[in-house]
């Protein structure tokens, strides 16, 4: 027998080997490692985008089957999977495509059912799944963001990137460390008011609790029959004596609904009650006559003053002495002396030979007079009569609630001389006390003019009534 050389061992090995090889390789891809012995479970997705065939199919991360197949359902991707024969899909499993982080291959995960005892048998439906993210769109998506992004960054430089922009920014930065500031000291001051609050309701939870406390006491003397209500409630004497005086109270009810006693003819009959309306309408308008007459007393004001000027050109004072009668809020009278030092002026006509010469003369001891009508319009005052013993006319006007009183006066008119013209401001100081100034005569034509000052002082009826109450009267 001839021998086999070394080279045909060598290439009888790798013959044996290649056939080896081809077998395994057949079987591997006809058996899938085993799986084939597996049941068939179909999933549609609406998207399996990267998924592939013998893709692993995975529970909690442990693989259980590989997809068999995928292929189009209705514009969907039907995706065949054969799962191992020891596991049991629950039919209210939900199938889900991940991958092995961003980049990595696709597989199946199913999350596992509640319903144990119902299983998805050969051939069967998973009808949960989970929408798979699209990469594209959401890249898409990404670029139009970068750019919104751009274009938002590009406008904040053309804002920031100038001077302006930059001032605007520090003055932005400042006001919200400003609120900021400012935000903390309010919180700061609420604390404070917060802890001030907390302390008051603990000092009124120590009063509610001496309340309860007293209220116990109470009902505790009451539960011993102490006192009024405790007596009425444990002693039965107290108890029927209330309960006799109600039985008296509703015999009076029960005979004054009958009409009997003068209440019940007053509360019945109808004649008793119109007579006594009668009397109360007769008693209203009596009553309604004295109001009108009491408001019209009160309305009715006098009042009585003396006023003293000072003129400063001829160095002299001059006097005024008023009674004002005021019936009403808008109508007044004044009557009143005045003692001026120049006096009263005179004026007399002499006739000899046919020639009249006219003399003017001052009586300085003679007292002028004045009678005046006034009548209020809201602020202003007209007045009308006899002022300084001559005929005239004033005007006030009152400002600051009564307290300032503007004048002025024309009187005394006369061809041969201007009319004597007065202006004046008087001001309320005190309560009683005035003070003036203004200028007297002052378009005279014969010197006359002059400023002046002055005071005054005035006093209601009542005022005097008082003042003159409090005066002592001697023995």
């Amino acid at each position: 027998m001839s021998s086999i050389s070394t080279e045909a061992k060598v290439g009888l090995f790798v013959l044996v080997a290649l056939i080896i090889l081809g077998y395994m390789s057949f079987r591997v891809s006809e058996q899938g490692f085993g799986l084939k012995k597996g049941y068939l479970v179909n999933v549609v997705f609406d998207n399996a985008t990267g998924l592939e065939r013998d893709a692993s199919v995975q529970i909690a991360g442990v693989e259980v089957g590989r997809v068999e197949k995928i292929s189009l359902a209705n514009g969907k991707a039907l995706v065949t999977m054969r799962i191992l024969p020891a596991v049991k899909l629950e039919k209210d499993v939900e199938a889900k495509i991940k991958s092995y982080g961003i980049l990595g291959d696709k597989y199946i995960d199913i999350v596992p059912g509640t319903e144990v005892g119902t299983y998805i048998a050969e051939g069967g439906d998973i009808i949960r799944t989970e929408k798979q993210a699209d990469i594209d769109k959401l890249l898409s998506k990404l670029g139009y963001i970068a750019a919104d992004v751009m274009a938002v960054t590009a406008s904040l430089k053309k804002v920031i990137g100038t001077d302006e922009g930059e001032a605007n920014l520090k003055a932005i930065i400042e006001n919200t460390r400003s609120i900021t500031e400012n935000l903390d000291k309010v919180v700061k001051q609420n604390d404070e008011k917060l802890n001030l609050m907390i302390a008051n309701l603990g000092e009124a939870s120590i009063e509610m609790r001496k309340a309860f406390s007293t209220l116990n006491s109470i009902v505790a003397k009451i539960d011993s029959g102490e006192g009024t209500i405790g007596k009425l409630i444990e002693n039965q004497d107290a108890f029927d004596n209330l309960n006799q005086t109600l039985a008296s109270l509703r015999d009076i009810t029960e005979k004054i609904n009958e009409g009997k006693g003068t209440i019940g003819k007053l509360i019945n009959e109808e004649d008793t009650v119109d007579n006594l309306n009668a009397s109360l309408k007769s008693l209203e308008k009596s009553m309604d006559g004295i109001e009108r007459y009491v408001s019209k007393a009160d309305q009715f004001k006098t009042f009585l003053g003396y006023r003293g000027e000072y003129l400063f050109d001829s160095s002299e004072s001059k006097g005024y002495f008023d009674l004002t009668i005021r019936p009403n809020e808008d109508k007044f009278y004044i009557l009143g002396v005045v003692a001026d030092p120049k006096g009263r002026r005179t004026i007399t006509d002499d006739t000899v030979g046919g020639i009249t010469t006219r003399t003017e003369t001052w009586e300085r001891d003679e007292l002028l007079f004045t009678a005046q009508i006034g009548k209020r319009f809201k602020n202003v005052a007209l007045r009308g009569g006899i002022f300084e013993s001559t005929g005239g006319a004033g005007v006030d006007y009152f400002a600051f609630n009564d307290k300032l009183q503007l004048t002025f006066e024309a009187f005394d008119f006369d061809s041969d001389r201007n009319a004597h013209l007065k202006a004046y401001a008087e001001y309320r100081l005190l309560k009683h006390i005035y003070l003036s100034a203004g200028w007297d005569d002052f378009i005279s034509n014969e010197g006359n003019d002059s400023p002046f000052v002055g005071f005054a002082i005035r006093f209601e009826d009542e005022d005097l009534k008082y003042l003159l109450g409090s005066v002592p009267i001697p023995n």
